[in-house]
């Protein structure tokens, strides 16, 4: 036996001796065929009996291991297949199944240097095999070699058109990369070729949401339900599709659909909590994290979701401690860091800014983590006095988040976006909501804060919510996802119409109006819809946020926006055209709107609190009550940037802030 062999045979766990005799080799290939016709018949336990006594026979008989390797696969013991698979191509150099197959479980095994390495075998063999530069692809990206990757699964659909394992594993590559307008064409390239695969149609479902296209997103989860009603998937991107749209009830119904189809599902676990903590059901949230952490207690985003939900209820040193927890467990989340950073300020310990400086330098990390760490580093920087550095921090994280953006080709457009303000103006005025007056719903009694965001609307609703009649629902943002086509349509809507985007306004809200309570929606982004809101809820209050636009600038630059619509707020100059923008607008329903419009100035609001609710509780047709003067004692939602402030009495600090960067800022 020559040493090559010897090798061989020891990879194998065989002992150094002949092989078997040739009655056992033509024995055990019989076995196999019996195996091979069991398995045709459907026999998978004759057919793994056949192939035992065909390895026992003959222990080199590749195709037995090869067929034992399938049976594993199928039967969900991908390391016991990886082990067999591995066996098979050692025993056999020449079959390219067996190495096509190799690679692949390879993949699966999470093994990707030899899932290259079969990958390679097999292209020396058949260098036009699509299903080898698939697997090549997979395994490359495994390794970080990202664009080799992407050429090999490119090759792959080169070779065979529609091939719709690579153009889903490309779409993948596309939308980790964070270019979803790239990964939807791709997953939209797979769905074509095979329209029945439920894949393709969730993993699209996913990337139009991140797109921003949401009617589109949850027509294709809900044809990959009606699909398959057993793939867990499509119901959790059906319940962030849901969630987006601002529906938080139909969202937790699809979470919960998605773990009745699979208990072992820790994400869509973690977003039921999270609909949940959104719907303003606290003690259902925080039942759900710590459900999912004594099930996963490496889940690092369940210790995260649980520090937010006891922040929300003022909790703040338990708040603390689950954040601690979270990077524990993972110390690169970095939007854990971003909460610690908040709930220290300027006790904040050199040690933790110390890690935050070296991941915010960190190529490895995920871009978002990175991003976050570096607006943590700002945020301590910033309690700390060292403004240059804080602003540089910033600055970095921005570039970062706007690169992002274009990428997914969603980067802001200050034109275009004018244009779109133009075209409301054109479209809704005096004539045309006069000719659909008396259409909406005369009995909900709404209250509608908006304006620019970080302008004040978390405090007005904070102070609102306070009182016994009121209720605050958060940031819902369902307005925007009512209209078909906003806002040419509006024009030609008719009762029936008005009347069921009034009854699907409400009944997506994770809390409604009734006799005696009043509703808050304190999503900014309605000030662009105030003339739909008169239509379809004639009793509503609107309440218009102010505040110094040099202090709004600064806090939505040095906020880590994440939500789509918000990319404007990657630079300054951007973040000047959206508020030049959203004052354009304003002037304009000022002049065209017959529903009574109020503003608050954030200024006044801190300086004299108790003066500017009393007019804001008149404006509002409620009684006084002093509850409203402690709002950092609510336990309502508090679902936005601004929870730890909220938590604290009303503060000044954040006046004027903007002339500590006085000379960054730019013009204007």
């Amino acid at each position: 036996m020559n040493r090559r062999e010897r090798r061989r045979r020891e990879s194998l766990g065989m002992e150094a001796g002949e092989p078997a005799p040739a009655r056992s080799v033509n024995a055990a290939k019989a076995r196999v065929r019996s195996a091979e016709k069991r398995l045709d018949a459907g026999d998978s336990a004759g057919a793994l009996a056949a192939i035992k006594e065909a390895q026992a026979l003959d222990p080199e008989n590749a195709r037995a291991w090869f067929l034992q390797a399938m049976l594993d696969l199928n039967a969900g013991r991908v390391t016991e297949a990886g082990d067999a698979i591995l066996k098979a191509s050692l025993l056999d150099e020449k079959d390219v199944t067996i190495h096509a197959n190799c690679a692949a479980i390879m993949n699966l095994c999470g093994r990707p240097m030899e899932a290259e390495a079969s990958a390679r075998f097999v292209l020396d063999l058949d260098p036009d095999m699509p299903e080898a530069y698939c697997n090549l692809g997979v395994a490359l990206e495994a390794q970080g070699k990202v664009a080799d990757a992407r050429e090999a699964l490119t090759k792959a659909i080169d070779l065979r058109p529609g091939y719709a394992d690579a153009l889903l594993s490309l779409g993948n590559m596309w939308f980790r990369a964070g270019d979803y307008m790239s990964a939807a064409e791709s997953y939209a390239d797979a769905v074509k070729a095979r329209p029945e695969n439920v894949m393709a149609k969730t993993n699209l479902a996913i990337a139009l949401r991140h797109l921003g296209e949401l009617a589109a997103a949850e027509q294709q989860c809900v044809e990959a339900i009606s699909l398959d009603q057993s793939y867990a998937e499509a119901h959790n991107a059906l319940g962030n599709v849901r969630l987006q749209l601002g529906d938080v009830p139909g969202a937790i119904r699809a979470f919960e659909d998605a773990i009745q189809r699979r208990d072992i599902y820790p994400e869509a676990r973690a977003n039921l909590a999270g609909a949940k903590f959104k719907a303003g059901d606290f003690e259902g949230a925080e039942g759900a994290y710590a459900d999912l952490l004594e099930r996963h207690p490496e889940f690092a985003e369940a210790a995260l979701g649980l520090g937010v939900v006891m922040l929300s209820q003022g909790r703040l040193e338990d708040a603390e401690k689950r954040f601690r927890r979270a990077v524990e467990i993972r110390p690169s989340l970095g939007e854990a860091w971003m909460n610690l950073v908040d709930a220290g300020g300027k006790d904040l310990a050199d040690a933790d800014i110390a890690v935050l400086r070296e991941r915010s330098e960190d190529s490895r990390l995920a871009e978002e983590d990175r991003i976050a760490f570096l607006f943590a580093l700002g945020s301590a920087e910033d309690a700390k006095g060292n403004y240059s550095a804080a602003f540089e921090a910033y600055r970095k994280g921005n570039e970062r988040r706007h690169r992002l953006a274009e990428t997914a080709g969603m980067a802001f457009d200050a034109d275009e976006f004018s244009e779109e303000i133009s075209s409301v103006i054109n479209s809704i005025n005096k004539e045309v909501l006069s000719e659909l007056e008396g259409f909406g719903d005369a009995e909900a009694e709404m209250i509608f804060i908006c304006g620019m965001p970080r302008s004040g609307t978390t405090l007005v609703e904070q102070v609102l919510a306070a009182h016994p009649a009121v209720t605050g629902a958060g940031e819902v943002d369902i307005l925007s996802g009512l209209p078909d086509d906003y806002p040419a349509e509006v024009a030609d809507l008719d009762a029936a119409r008005v009347r069921s985007m009034a009854d699907t306004y409400l009944q997506r809200l994770p809390v409604r109006p009734r006799d005696g309570v009043r509703v808050t929606d304190k999503t900014p982004q309605n000030v662009f819809f105030l003339g739909l809101i008169q239509v379809l809820f004639p009793k509503a209050r609107i309440i218009h946020c102010r505040r110094d636009p040099r202090d709004v600038a600064l806090s939505c630059y040095f906020q880590n926006f994440k939500a789509g619509g918000l990319d404007w707020a990657t630079r300054l100059d951007d973040i000047r055209a959206y508020a030049a923008a959203e004052e354009r607008i304003m002037a304009h329903w000022r002049e065209h709107l017959s529903i009574g419009i109020n503003e608050v100035a954030y200024e006044d609001m801190v300086a004299g609190t108790e003066a500017e609710t009393r007019k804001l509780l008149e404006f509002c047709g409620l009684a006084w009550d002093d509850a409203v003067l402690k709002p950092h004692e609510t336990t309502g939602t508090v679902l936005t940037a601004s929870n730890w402030q909220v938590r604290k009495p009303v503060y000044t600090s954040a006046v004027g802030r903007w002339k500590n960067y006085e000379g960054l800022l730019g013009d204007g």
